[in-house]
């Protein structure tokens, strides 16, 4: 039945037939389940794939958008009549439907009269257990409570018994999206290419594959995001081929071509997720390649942080200072009593001992930054704060936001509860900038810094 699909998502075709096989028909005699579960990690193609399946006759809405049930039923409402607030409606919705009861009886209404199937796409599902405990268990059983063939289908990067529904009998039909394979990325990443002539040499697509499996080979030891992959390869492709463009190198000399991208390589390998140049900036800006490096490592790191609120940049910093300070020092720096001797005498990072005995060669900076538990973090970061933190102010909201712009990186399962560990994926010019703006001299906390 999604034949046609395939081809346009690669490594989906299982999940396809899958969906074939549960949605075989659109009248009311043709069986179709009252839900249907996806889940799996992100970027696995969950939202496009049911989005195209069930375009013609289903509704779509983002429960990060629709985040109160109002909000999650007058939307779910217009987009099952297909109807867009628009100039000509007064930007109305079509019905207000305050409770659950009232969207059950809307249904029922409006759709009495069409036989066929409907399809309730809810993405981001995992957001609907902030709300009412008494929503999930009807829209899993919508279908039978408006006597109506309607399914709704649920997508969600977590699985679903962790949705802690009361079952009595309710089980939505599970689909799970695993990651995809390297060959599966391959085939994605090369919906992307169009044939080019560069100075009179063709590109086909080997010569791309050969480009991507570069570019997989190096990133997906950091980075299985499949967004993430289009947007370096779209980033690094110009800069591969500008040998060629240049004469300077044939398409077949495959080792001089990563010989000379390996700098660049690099420099996006180490700010990976940071978004501080976008691909249009990048061909704009790469008009020399000597160039380019220097206008990459540019002080374009300042734009990030200044969107950060003010409490979530200290928390930023003590995640900073947890992965470049040895655990032994943090009495030392962070203990009160302590911070008051060093502002006595004088404080700051030392210029001898330590750093040079090593001679400048093992500081803490050139290793790279440390795992660390979220408790030590916190207590830095309560530490260095000055002020006492408003009762208003979610911490755990605060770290979860910067764990989802990739400042932060966890370490351990986002299953486990307890004993979190954390990872900064920030660099030294960002973190002092960033430090800058709360008047917070990171240097003097920092250890074998100079």
């Amino acid at each position: 039945m999604y034949k046609h699909l395939e081809d346009r998502f690669p490594g989906r075709e299982k999940q396809l037939e899958q969906l074939s096989n549960v949605t075989i028909g659109s009248s009311l005699t043709d069986y179709s389940p009252q839900s249907i579960f996806v889940y799996g990690p992100p970027s696995t193609g969950k939202t496009s794939v049911i989005s195209e399946v069930f375009k013609t006759n289903g509704g779509y809405v983002n429960c990060v958008e629709c985040f109160t049930p109002r909000l999650l039923f007058e939307h779910a409402m217009d987009q099952l009549i297909q109807r867009q607030p628009e100039f000509k409606n007064n930007y109305t919705r079509s019905r207000k439907i305050d409770n659950v009861q009232q969207f059950v009886k809307c249904i029922r209404e409006t759709f009495q009269k069409d036989p066929k199937t409907k399809y309730l796409i809810l993405d981001r599902a995992e957001r609907l257990r902030d709300m009412p405990g008494t929503i999930l268990p009807v829209l899993l059983r919508l279908s039978e409570l408006t006597d109506m063939n309607i399914c709704v289908v649920f997508i969600s990067n977590i699985v679903f018994e962790k949705f802690r529904v009361k079952r009595g009998g309710i089980e939505p039909f599970l689909l799970r999206f695993p990651e995809y394979t390297r060959e599966d990325t391959l085939k994605i990443l090369q919906l992307d290419f169009k044939p080019a002539t560069v100075e009179g040499v063709s590109l086909d697509a080997e010569f791309y594959l050969c480009f991507l499996e570069v570019i997989y080979s190096i990133f997906c030891h950091n980075c299985k995001d499949i967004n993430e992959l289009r947007y370096f390869a779209a980033l690094l492709f110009p800069l591969y081929i500008k040998p060629i463009e240049e004469g300077t190198v044939l398409p077949n000399e495959k080792a001089k071509l990563f010989k000379y991208a390996q700098p660049y390589f690099a420099e996006a390998t180490e700010k990976l997720y940071l978004r501080e140049i976008s691909s249009a900036e990048w061909s704009q800006e790469t008009k020399d390649l000597d160039d380019t490096l220097g206008s990459f490592l540019s002080s374009k790191v300042g734009r990030a942080e200044f969107e950060l609120p003010f409490y979530t940049r200290f928390l930023l910093i003590a995640a900073y200072l947890a992965s470049y300070n040895p655990p032994r020092f943090d009495v030392r720096y962070f203990a009160k009593a302590s911070e008051e001797r060093s502002k006595k005498k004088g404080g700051g990072t030392r210029k001898g001992g330590r750093v040079d005995k090593l001679g400048g060669k093992m500081r803490q900076q050139l290793l790279g930054p440390k795992i660390f538990p979220v408790e030590r973090m916190l207590a830095i970061f309560y530490s260095i704060l000055d002020e006492t933190l408003e009762d208003t102010i979610d911490i755990q909201l605060q770290i979860t936001s910067l764990t989802t712009l990739r400042l932060l990186v966890r370490s351990t399962s986002i299953d486990r509860l307890d004993g979190a560990k954390y990872k900064c994926n920030v660099n030294f010019e960002f973190i002092k900038t960033v430090a800058k703006t709360v008047r917070f001299e990171i240097d003097k906390y920092l250890y074998d810094f100079c």
